[in-house]
């Protein structure tokens, strides 16, 4: 095993955007909510913060926006995500 410096880090991203997909925020909030055991609050707010930065690029992140309000009212994430992206696309629901 090999240790980095924070430095590394930083100029290894140094100007360049990082890509968060949906998956990469699901598998980030599933692991702080039960693994690590942050409560909504907490997970709502790291992921508003990668939102947030400009160092991040998330993908369809109006639709994160809109899915974290959801899912501090109380919905899954999954869910909330799925409700989101289903209204902007005018589905009616689904089949089965």
């Amino acid at each position: 095993m090999k240790a980095i410096e924070v430095s590394s880090i930083l100029k290894l991203l140094e100007g360049k955007e990082v890509y968060m997909s949906n998956y990469t925020l699901l598998e980030l909030a599933y692991l702080l909510e039960f693994v690590y055991g942050l409560s909504r609050e907490r997970v709502a707010k790291v992921l508003k913060t990668l939102l947030e930065d400009p160092l991040f690029k998330v993908e369809e992140e109006e639709v994160w926006k809109e899915a974290l309000k959801l899912y501090l009212e109380g919905a899954e994430l999954l869910s909330a995500l799925r409700k989101v992206q289903y209204r902007r696309a005018d589905v009616d629901g689904t089949v089965g």
